[in-house]
């Protein structure tokens, strides 16, 4: 007996195999044509409707995201520069209790986490710099280097609070998408019982719906449903 891909099958499958479905009974014409439109055409256009807002979504995040990314790759930089300066004014020394004090595990204290927390650090980074208390590090000196980090900090959290919403938007868009298939899904094992009362065999049904069956037979996994 032919199976209909489980809700488990995955999404894009599922989405694959709703389309196909309906797009091969629009084909066949008369009665399975006229059942396929009361029944899966509603899921369809979800699905579609909700792929559209989708991919405009992500492609909004990811141009956002290439922002963040540029401006933490510059930060990084600074961080590290800035880093360097105070080194050499103290000497290069191997140890150092006044670099320790603001870097406490080197720059990747302030770079190496979630980009999106950096300018945070980052806040933290000027405090400590402008408290240093090196003498090789007079005030004019970190007031400028401290100055410099809290530039590149403000670029930083602008894009950062850019970024966020337009995060949310394709979480949210996604969300809707999976609610669309799975929606559509359902429609799906319904059409498979209206094709039944319309008499066609598991055979020809399964000529119309795609068969989970065939793909685990193949190793292609994902359990169906009758």
């Amino acid at each position: 007996m032919g199976e209909v891909i489980a809700a488990t099958g995955g999404i894009e499958r599922i989405d694959e195999d709703v389309h196909s479905a309906y797009e091969t009974a629009i084909g066949r014409g008369g009665e399975v044509a006229e059942t396929a439109v009361a029944r899966l055409q509603p899921g369809v256009t979800a699905i579609d409707n909700a792929k559209v807002v989708h991919e405009a979504a992500k492609k909004a995040e990811s141009a956002a995201w290439a922002i963040v990314a540029g401006i933490d790759h510059d930060a990084d930089g600074l961080i590290g520069s800035v880093r360097d300066e105070m080194w050499n004014a103290l000497g290069r020394p191997k140890q150092s209790t006044h670099m320790d004090g603001v870097y406490p595990e080197g720059i990747g204290t302030y770079t190496a986490g979630d980009p999106l927390g950096q300018p945070l650090l980052m806040e933290v980074l000027k405090a400590r710099i402008l408290a240093a208390e090196a003498p090789q590090w007079p005030e004019n000196k970190r007031n400028a280097w401290a100055s410099a980090i809290e530039a590149k900090r403000e670029a930083y959290d602008v894009a950062v609070k850019a970024y966020r919403p337009v995060e949310a938007a394709r979480v949210v868009a996604e969300a809707g998408y999976r609610a669309a298939v799975r929606g559509a899904h359902t429609r799906l094992k319904n059409f498979k019982r209206d094709l039944k009362n319309l008499g066609l065999t598991e055979a020809q049904i399964h000529e119309i719906i795609p068969d989970a069956s065939a793909a685990k037979k193949r190793g292609g996994g994902g359990t169906g449903e009758k």
